[in-house]
C-alpha cells in the first residue's frame, strides 16, 4: 500500500521536511553549534551549550523558585534577545533538579525543543572551538539539502514524503590525516578530527520511496558526490557535512 501523508489542516503529520526547516531555522537565529540533534515526524530536538556569556556566574544547587541559576536566566534573556523579530514566542522551563542547571527552549508551534546545558552535562562529543578551519555552520546547509530532497521525493507521485528520521553525530573523520596534511604545519591543530554526520533512518521506507528519494538527492548535488552504501543505503557531503543512510 502506498504511505500517504495524513494530518490535520495545520500541517501536522508525517511529514519531516518542515520539521527539519525549523531546526535548521534555530539552529541559525539562535547561532547554535549542536552537540546533538534529532528530527522525526513529530518533533526537532537540539541539544546546545550554553552560550560563553550566560556561563560567567556559575551555580550548584539546590535550585528553588527563589533560586533560580544565573546561567539559565541569562540563556533565557539570550535567546529572547536573538528571537526578538520572530513571530513565535518560545516558552521556557528552568530544569534544575539535577546536578548541574539547564534551560528547556519550547517553540511549540514549529514543534522544535532545544535543550541548553552547562559543559560538565555535555555528553562526549566533539565541541567546535571559534578557531577552528572547519565548524559546524555546514549543518544547517546540509539540513536544507536533506529537506529540499524530502519534498522532491514527494513529489513524484508518492502521495507524501519518504518516512524517516535524522540524528545528529560526530565521529573520527577517516581522511583526518590526509586532511590535516594538506594545511601548513602551523595550521593543523585547528583541523578538527570529526565528520559530522547526519545518520538518515529509512528502514520505513518502501523500494520506492527509496528510489524517490535517491533521485531527489542526486538532483541536489547534480549526481555528485552520491556513493551507493549496500543494496539500499547511500553516503554523500553537503557543506562538509556527512548524509548516511547505513540501513543499506
Amino acid at each position: 500500500m502506498k504511505w500517504q501523508a495524513a494530518g490535520p489542516a495545520d500541517g501536522t503529520g508525517p511529514a519531516v521536511s518542515p520539521l527539519i526547516d525549523a531546526a535548521r531555522h534555530v539552529l541559525r537565529e539562535l547561532a547554535i553549534d549542536p552537540l546533538a540533534l534529532e528530527a522525526d515526524s513529530g518533533s526537532a530536538r537540539i541539544l546546545a551549550l550554553m552560550d560563553e556569556t550566560a556561563l560567567r556566574r556559575r551555580s550548584r544547587g539546590p535550585y528553588s523558585p527563589d533560586n533560580l541559576p544565573p546561567e539559565a536566566m541569562e540563556t533565557v534573556d539570550w535567546v529572547v534577545l536573538r528571537m526578538y523579530s520572530n513571530q513565535e514566542r518560545p516558552r521556557f522551563t528552568v530544569e534544575g533538579g539535577g546536578p548541574w542547571p539547564s534551560l528547556l527552549v519550547r517553540f511549540d508551534h514549529s514543534r522544535v525543543v532545544v535543550r541548553y546545558i552547562v559543559p560538565e552535562a555535555a555528553p562526549p562529543v566533539y565541541v567546535y572551538d571559534a578557531g577552528d578551519l572547519r565548524t559546524a555552520g555546514g549543518i544547517p546547509l546540509a539540513l536544507e539539502a536533506l529537506a529540499t530532497s524530502l519534498r522532491r521525493a514527494a513529489g513524484a507521485r508518492l502521495g507524501g514524503e519518504p518516512p524517516l528520521t535524522v540524528s545528529l553525530s560526530y565521529p573520527d573523520d577517516p581522511a583526518y590525516e590526509a586532511n590535516v596534511a594538506r594545511f601548513p604545519e602551523h595550521l593543523r591543530d585547528a583541523v578538527p578530527p570529526v565528520l559530522p554526520t547526519l545518520d538518515i533512518d529509512r528502514s520505513g521506507c518502501s523500494a520506492g520511496q527509496r528510489a524517490a528519494h535517491d533521485k531527489a538527492l542526486r538532483a541536489g548535488t547534480f549526481g555528485k558526490g552520491f556513493e551507493r552504501l549496500g543494496r539500499r543505503g547511500f553516503t554523500m557531503t553537503v557543506g562538509g557535512v556527512r548524509l548516511r543512510d547505513r540501513n543499506g
